[in-house]
């Protein structure tokens, strides 16, 4: 039996339905109440890391857990709340969701946390993976309305190339090292195929959608903690592409243009016209 926490967000979800589908028993945890959409295989229970007694009776049976929490300012203690209650209820294997920049030197609070935290899991007896996923392209979502109503995307990272990677091969990733052997005290940094600046992506997003999409840096207008970060992070050691992906699932991962056929609907609606056309 796998546990899975963060079930219910982007990542989640996805491996939810890649364990279900592939008939592996899950129990997958939730904060709110379950989702109304029944899948085969997955029982859902409502737990809060923040409460320690809801997470008492959900490790019933579960040999390993996957291990994902939102950026919350005390992530790295309700992670490692997490990894001592499997610990203590004899799970025997976790795959942790962590970031690229987890280091004890981060200048990024969540950099440090998911150290921590990942100290925690390896100092804990049980078997581990750890997950090192660079920047999603689902982010790329929270640009839709600016995409389709103005044309643009915005970021902070000049001209730096990203190997922006898809979160559904990050589940995949996920779904094989808690499913099959070889990847115990593994740090899988995983990037999608290609290397590619905000420019890139606005031109890519241009020829898949066909709406012409100009890309607005914003390094220069406000160079708070979070720019700086973004544009640091693009660029250098941090652009290097990893063959990791398909090192683990057996093929590429999805371009860039693949992530944005598969959401071209929400990129491009056929029935606003306020939305920017071809010109």
């Amino acid at each position: 039996m796998i546990l899975v926490f963060g079930a219910t967000g982007t990542i989640g979800d996805e491996l939810i339905s890649i364990l279900s589908g592939e008939g592996v028993p899950a129990v997958a945890v939730t904060r709110g109440p379950a989702p109304e959409q029944a899948r085969p295989g997955i029982r859902w229970v409502q737990a809060d890391l923040s409460a320690p007694a809801s997470i008492e009776g959900v490790f019933s049976g579960v040999k390993s857990m996957f291990l994902l929490t939102g950026n919350h300012p005390d992530m790295a203690r309700l992670q490692i709340t997490a990894i001592d209650a499997a610990a203590g209820a004899g799970v025997e294997h976790v795959v942790k969701l962590s970031a690229l920049g987890a280091s004890d030197h981060s200048k990024l609070p969540i950099g440090r946390a998911h150290y921590e935290a990942e100290a925690a899991l390896m100092a804990s007896g049980m078997r581990w993976t750890i997950l090192r996923p660079h920047v999603f392209m689902q982010n790329l979502l929270a640009q839709a309305p600016g995409i389709v109503y103005e044309g643009r995307i915005m970021g902070a990272s000049g001209d730096g190339r990203i190997p922006f990677i898809d979160t559904r091969d990050i589940a995949a990733c996920a779904a094989v090292a808690l499913t099959r052997s070889g990847h115990d005290g593994e740090k899988y940094i995983l990037t999608g195929p290609e290397a590619l600046s905000y420019y890139d992506v606005a031109r890519i997003l241009t020829e898949v959608i066909g709406r012409p999409v100009e890309y607005h840096d914003r390094f220069d207008e406000g160079r708070d903690r979070n720019t700086l970060a973004a544009h640091q992070r693009a660029g250098g050691k941090t652009a290097i592409v990893h063959d990791t992906v398909r090192r683990i699932l057996g093929r590429d991962p999805r371009s860039l243009a693949e992530f944005a056929s598969d959401h071209a609907d929400i990129f491009r609606p056929r029935d606003d016209k306020r939305a920017v056309e071809v010109r």
